[in-house]
Formats: C-alpha cells, sequence, structure tokens
C-alpha cells in the first residue's frame, strides 16, 4: 500500500515541480459526465484463478482541470465485484460457486493527456460494501440463490487504481481500468488456524471496460 501512495505522490509532485498545477493566471475547468461498462473480477486469495465474475459498472465523474493534458478525476460508481469458480471437465472437477460482492466506489485520480488521444490515470478507490452474497459455496453447485455471505468481509475498501484510455470525439473515451484492493477484504482471523492465511489475504481484482461522457462546462 505505502509503495502505490508514494508512487502516486511522486507524479504529483513531479506535475506541480514543473509548474503544471497551480498557476494563478490559468482559469480552473470542471466538467461533469457519466460512466458505463462491464467489470470481469476475481478475489486473490480464494483459491480460484481467472477474472470470470462478470458484472456492470455505472456512475458519474467529475474533472478538474487547469491545463489541457493533465487533470483530476472523482467519481462515484456502482461497481459489482466477486470471484466465479468454473467446472474444469479435464481433471474431473464439475463443482461451481460463486462470491458476489457489491460495492460504491469513490475514484479519486490523477490523469495525463498523452499524444494522439491517449490518455494514463492511476489513483485511490476507496469503496463501500453495500452487499456481499455467495451461491453454492456449500454443495459446490451454483443454482442462481443468492445468500448472505458467512465471510467477515469489511465494510470499506481501498484500492489501487490505473488505466488506459483511447479519446473518442471531444467528449468521450474508452477506458481499460485494473483496481486491486490494498489491504485485505476481510480482518486477520483472532485465532489463525490452517485455514486463516488465505482469509487474511483476500483481495479484489477488476479489469474494467467502460466509455466515460464528459459533458462541456
Amino acid at each position: 500500500m505505502k509503495r502505490h501512495v508514494l508512487v502516486l505522490g511522486s507524479l504529483v509532485a513531479t506535475l506541480a515541480g514543473h509548474g503544471q498545477l497551480l498557476t494563478p493566471d490559468v482559469p480552473w475547468i470542471f466538467k461533469g459526465g457519466y460512466t458505463l461498462g462491464v467489470t470481469a473480477a476475481q478475489v486473490r486469495g480464494d483459491g480460484i484463478e481467472g477474472f470470470n465474475k462478470l458484472g456492470f459498472h455505472g456512475g458519474v465523474t467529475l474533472e478538474i482541470r487547469q491545463f489541457q493534458n493533465v487533470g483530476f478525476q472523482l467519481g462515484l460508481t456502482y461497481n459489482q465485484k466477486g470471484s466465479r469458480k468454473v467446472p474444469n471437465p479435464k481433471v474431473d472437477d464439475y463443482s461451481n460457486w460463486g462470491y458476489k460482492f457489491t460495492y460504491v466506489d469513490i475514484p479519486i485520480t490523477a490523469v495525463i493527456d498523452l499524444k494522439e488521444g491517449y490518455t494514463f490515470g492511476t489513483g485511490l478507490q476507496p469503496g463501500v460494501l453495500i452487499g456481499a452474497w455467495e451461491d453454492g459455496l456449500t454443495s459446490g453447485v451454483s443454482d442462481g440463490v443468492w445468500e448472505p455471505t458467512t465471510l467477515p468481509i469489511r465494510p470499506f475498501e481501498l484500492s489501487w487504481v490505473v488505466w488506459v484510455g483511447m479519446r473518442a470525439g471531444e467528449t468521450g473515451e474508452w477506458f481499460l481500468r485494473h483496481t486491486q484492493s490494498l489491504p485485505g477484504i476481510v480482518p486477520k482471523p483472532a485465532n489463525p488456524g490452517p485455514n486463516a492465511r488465505w482469509d487474511d489475504r483476500m483481495q479484489n481484482l477488476t479489469m474494467q471496460l467502460g466509455y466515460v461522457k464528459m459533458f462541456s462546462p
């Protein structure tokens, strides 16, 4: 976690050192918009690899700029995360189950416009858990009936976020975004046992493909 915070801090300090952030003679520009897209997710530490849990995300975005090629974004996003175990007939494994964790994320990011209409961004993303369910975990067979999970999921999450984007006209942008929990999403067990290690390091990972539409100020 400290490493990601230091990287973000270094980026902001570098831009400020070049006089690109706080110039009294240049007005600030505020633009609002919305974002929509699909989320492919997994949970690191549940023993299952692969972005097999599909969902969607959507929300609103506020962009703040003082210069054309540097800005900051603040968002409020509904995001479906979790994990899905798929069958593997090659090893006679026909079980399937899933976790579904729903968050309201608040990405706080710096964005840099690269040449030829491409962007790069990174930052931190606090999130508030609004639902945590599981399906078929006990029986090994997913039947579409979601029940509250037995995992002690933390009510809050802090993630690192990074993305690349491609401009679509003057106000639109397609993006590919990656997020990863920094602390674990479950607390460290009070009495660690043989299965405590994977619980302690469970983290949400997502790959998000989406579109942002900004409105002119």
